[in-house]
């Protein structure tokens, strides 16, 4: 079986239905498996150079932050997500990758992330400014432990048994329950950490009197308008914050690629030589 994938920016795709994704908020991968049958014009790429596609972007080599972890963490995330009986291969293959990955970084990356996302976000909130983030994931957390002197924040989800993993600082609300009247007089940031619609943002918003700004963290197909009339930060704002403060050290990116390179022959070679599937080839 081949490695076979197909990568493009998120939205419309060009992937067969049976096809298994992965989804970042810049980008998607489909995994085709031996029966898929894409479109003559998509984008596939196969084997080797597959494998090296995902390894720089794990490695965070394809984010504007250079080296930074947030897709490494969705990438554990949509492996744990998967079905192992179905897909089996891929899980392999993921373990493979995270592996070859955490080498990479502890060799070439280490220091990396000055620019991470939870520490752009910090410099566009103020102290007297009330911390509220809406979502439970990855990013979330990564917002929450770069704001982590605050003596308060609000963090919002639906699930209610994520109240049992937040610390004492943080209060726990769900959409759900949000009351109909603003509760408190302090000034709000509002993050935007996850996919969240319009209803959820309408909720949050009647929960406090004055929103000072909002910082947007969705994808550019996953935003919806901001109708509470806060000053907006998107995603794309804090990229051309980033890349204004200068590139990261080109010394270690070059060396980091170096050895995607080798490893990505390494896994060509170790394909060649067990025709069986991915699990003989990632064992």
């Amino acid at each position: 079986m081949r490695l076979a994938l197909i990568h493009q920016a998120p939205g419309p795709a060009s992937a067969p239905s049976d096809a298994v994704r992965w989804r970042t908020c810049l980008r998607e991968i489909a995994f085709l498996g031996d029966a898929s049958a894409p479109a003559p014009d998509a984008p596939v790429t196969f084997d080797a150079d597959a494998y090296a596609l995902l390894l720089e972007i794990v490695c965070g080599l394809r984010s504007p932050l250079i080296g930074e972890t947030e897709v490494q963490a969705q990438f554990k995330t949509f492996l744990a997500s998967l079905d192992r009986a179905r897909h089996g291969n891929i899980f392999s293959l993921g373990q493979r990758v995270l592996s070859d990955a955490k080498a990479i970084r502890q060799r070439h990356l280490q220091g990396f992330g000055t620019h991470s996302y939870g520490h752009l976000v910090r410099a566009r909130i103020a102290p007297d400014q009330h911390l509220v983030v809406i979502g439970t994931g990855a990013l979330a957390q990564e917002i929450l432990a770069a704001l982590d002197d605050r003596p308060s924040a609000d963090q919002w989800g639906r699930k209610p048994e994520h109240a049992d993993e937040v610390g004492d600082r943080v209060r726990y609300r769900l959409f759900v329950d949000a009351p109909r009247q603003p509760v408190g007089t302090m000034p709000a940031t509002i993050v935007i950490a996850a996919p969240a619609g319009q209803a959820d943002l309408e909720a949050v918003s009647r929960t406090y009197a004055r929103i000072d700004r909002v910082i947007d963290l969705r994808a550019v197909d996953q935003r919806t308008s901001i109708t509470f009339g806060a000053a907006l930060v998107t995603l794309d704002d804090l990229f051309d914050e980033a890349r204004a403060a200068g590139a990261a050290p080109a010394r270690s990116v070059d060396a980091a690629h170096r050895d995607i390179e080798a490893l990505a022959r390494a896994f060509g070679q170790r394909e060649e030589l067990h025709p069986f599937g991915w699990d003989d080839v990632c064992a």
